[in-house]
């Protein structure tokens, strides 16, 4: 009679799916899981991937019939919400970063401002003030309009997308040292290039405009381009995108937004940079429970990738020789750092696997044959083969 009894709640557990209550992220604060889960069960929520389901259970549906819900379909229905909305979003940016520059300049032109474009290299000329603002106004809003299409449609709770309090502080140090290693591993061929291509993987394509400027325009430009990226950037990334595809797997949404960041450069240049950090940054986010790691670590990475440009462009050849030696000290560094915030007695925040009920190869099916996402992904392999080719 005992081992009777010791069968039947086994095979109540098997036969129930319940996703929302399977996901444990144990490495965040109970308000972060409390606000996700109430995300997730809202039963007016397209976004969000719940199933309950029990063997021998159906829910009637009028017209319908006896309905059994599906996990499978449930997952690919919620996924195909969300990239859809993630394609309009990344759309939108393209749109934003290829033409805003035009509008803004005509709109210049038409107060009165001594303005120009040249379309052959995108380059801005004229009245150096209106230039800075126009550049300005162009990365701000190349990066917000993206945010609030994933903040109005996903409508996922703040203390969720932007938590800012550290759950794991000691995860913020950890961050800094992979950061200055992946920095150092994946710039270090940029030294031995018969082409400069610093220029494009600081500046894009406002280097040339930027070039044309005054020293102190340019000292302006900088120090906003550093801040504005890297806080926006990061409020794109692994905000409100990152933490809706969580419900997918941790390591699925890092690898899902490093190709979102790769789409949103296009450019052959800094392919490498842009995944290998961004892997880090929202591996950073998942394991810390807040954004502020990869905010930092972001800038830091912005900081020393224009110390390396300006010691390319230096009029005197002594700091060119010595770009492979700060190359090395920043690995040596970041190693160290490493290796000090290694603590194998504590118990290290892992990222959760989420169970799928939809194969690897339906997944990616899912995500490149559905919506505007694929669309977007073209036009991304079309900017790159036209820098490669002009």
């Amino acid at each position: 009679m005992k081992l009777q009894n010791l069968e039947k709640p086994s095979a109540a557990v098997s036969d129930t799916v319940d996703v929302i209550a399977d996901s444990n992220y144990s490495n965040v604060s109970e308000a972060y899981n409390h606000a996700f889960r109430a995300w997730r069960n809202k039963e007016d929520n397209p976004y969000a991937f719940r199933c309950k389901k029990q063997k021998k259970e159906a829910v009637y549906i009028e017209g319908k019939g006896f309905h059994e819900p599906d996990p499978a379909a449930e997952e690919r229905r919620s996924l195909i919400q969300i990239t859809m909305v993630i394609g309009m979003a990344i759309f939108a940016y393209l749109l934003i970063e290829n033409l805003l520059t035009a509008i803004l300049m005509g709109i210049a032109q038409i107060a009165g401002m001594d303005v120009g474009y040249c379309y052959s290299d995108g380059t801005v000329y004229g009245n150096q003030t209106a230039v800075l603002v126009i550049l300005m106004c162009k990365t701000v809003l190349k990066f917000m309009v993206p945010v609030l299409i994933l903040r109005c449609c996903f409508r996922m709770p703040r203390r969720v997308a932007y938590h800012w309090k550290l759950d794991s502080p000691r995860e913020f140090p950890a961050a800094i040292a992979v950061t200055l290693i992946v920095f150092a591993v994946a710039n270090v061929w940029l030294l031995f290039s018969p082409v400069n291509f610093l220029s494009s993987s600081t500046l894009g394509e406002a280097y040339y405009t930027v070039s044309y400027m005054r020293r102190s325009y340019q000292i302006v430009y900088l120090v906003f381009e550093v801040l504005a990226i890297s806080i926006c950037k990061e409020l794109l990334l692994h905000g409100d995108m990152l933490h809706v595809l969580r419900q997918f797997g941790d390591w699925d949404a890092v690898i899902l937004t490093a190709v979102v960041a790769v789409c949103l450069s296009h450019s052959c240049t800094t392919i490498l940079m842009e995944l290998t950090f961004s892997l880090v940054s929202g591996v950073a986010v998942l394991r810390s429970g807040s954004v502020v790691p990869a905010i930092f670590c972001r800038l830091l990475y912005h900081v020393m990738l224009f110390g390396l440009f300006a010691m390319e462009i230096w009029q005197s050849s002594f700091w060119q020789s010595y770009c492979l030696l700060f190359l090395f000290l920043v690995l040596i560094a970041g190693i160290l750092l490493c290796l000090l915030s290694i603590r194998p007695t504590r118990k290290n925040p892992a990222l959760l696997t989420q169970k799928h009920y939809l194969t690897l190869r339906e997944r990616l099916y899912t995500v490149m044959h559905v919506g505007p996402l694929s669309i977007v992904l073209i036009l991304c392999v079309i900017l790159m083969v036209i820098e490669v080719i002009f």
